[in-house]
């Protein structure tokens, strides 16, 4: 029996939890600008007089550098930012579809798919999203988009030929929760706060080695350079565990979605089984679209010690058996056993 004022509980805990995460995100993506704003000078103040050198030497130049915050660098910063991120935001839907080479499921082959997609948004109260295939033999699926009148969900045919219509419905619900939640926009301006802050990273290294000590004195130099090295190995880091704990919660919170919009926790449980006894990769996939996947598409060796728990942390997805025993606790089965599964649904070509 599903217990609703747990998945209640639970939906307000992570979204209060995202709230802060996606926060941080931001302002340390505002911090690192900052940084190689003043990198670059734009915080300090350079007085130069000539000084007499005595005797038949005649005069030289002695300069003093004084920095101070300036209000009209902050708000421009702060500008930029938000314009970059509104732009690429509306622009994430069409690239991510782009990126994994999706196609329109308009095909009669995909009639009980969209079935299942129109399902599922009446009973999520937002309108249908549009809905694409991504043809690649590893099962996943993801949803895009900048809001619920403008979304899509996509999955892979092989993610259709191997659920039954029930795990293609908890699949389905999972996805559709995303979209009802906003998971979408929020995971996507995350994922484009860290973008930004690894190119500014970069320039700032690149400015601080090369450039740093151009026209300052060496204790300057020096600062910037140190400056432009916490940018890259405390920042960017810094971004990335963000951004994968963000995605982390909200992969756990579809999942309690799923189950209150199909009434139970059967299919997508055995959904996810399904998916985690398959070792498939998909083609096409980057760091870039990661986050957006049921399954986390990127393919990871196992590696012991402080490595592989660095690499978790990174992770933008919890582990599939943490997902799969919480669904499991739900149903009243063991959550260390695996099954029943439903049948594998008869083959099927779809081009």
């Amino acid at each position: 029996m599903v217990d609703s004022t747990g998945f209640i509980s639970e939906q307000k805990h992570n979204r209060r939890a995202s709230v802060i995460i996606l926060a941080g995100t931001f302002l340390l993506l505002f911090v690192v600008a900052n940084l190689v704003a003043g990198i670059l000078g734009a915080y300090s103040n350079q007085d130069c007089k000539a000084v007499s050198a005595g005797g038949s030497f005649g005069t030289r130049q002695v300069c003093t550098t004084t920095y101070q915050v300036k209000p009209v660098v902050l708000g421009i910063i702060a500008l930029v930012i938000v314009g970059y991120l509104a732009f690429a935001w509306l622009a994430s839907s069409t690239a991510a579809l782009t990126m994994v080479q999706a196609r329109p499921a308009d095909g009669p082959e995909y009639a009980e798919l969209r079935a299942v997609v129109e399902q599922m948004s009446i009973a999520a109260g937002i309108p249908m999203p549009k809905v694409y295939v991504v043809d690649d033999r590893a099962p996943n699926a993801f949803a895009t988009g900048r809001n619920p009148k403008h979304a899509a969900i996509t999955v892979t045919t092989g993610l259709l030929a191997v659920m039954s219509r029930r795990e293609l419905r908890g699949v389905i619900a999972h996805e559709m929760s995303h979209i009802r939640n906003r998971d979408i926009a929020v995971t996507t301006l995350a994922v484009l706060a860290v973008g930004a802050i690894a190119v500014i990273a970069d320039i700032g290294i690149r400015i601080g080695i090369f450039g740093g000590g151009r026209g300052r004195d060496n204790n300057g130099a020096a600062l910037f350079l140190v400056l432009s090295l916490a940018i890259y190995l405390i920042a960017l880091p810094a971004g990335m565990l963000l951004k994968a704990a963000l995605s982390r919660k909200r992969e756990s919170l579809a999942d309690a979605s799923a189950v209150e919009l199909t009434r139970e926790p059967g299919g997508i449980r055995s959904a996810l089984e399904k998916l985690e006894a398959d070792h498939t990769v998909l083609a096409h996939s980057s760091a870039a679209t990661a986050h957006l996947w049921i399954e986390s598409p990127l393919e990871r060796r196992p590696a012991e010690g402080m490595r592989g728990s660095f690499g978790r942390m990174m992770d933008t997805h919890p582990p599939l058996a943490e997902r799969i025993a919480l669904l499991r606790q739900m149903e009243g089965l063991n959550p260390d056993e695996r099954g029943p599964n439903d049948p594998f649904p008869p083959p099927a070509t779809y081009s």
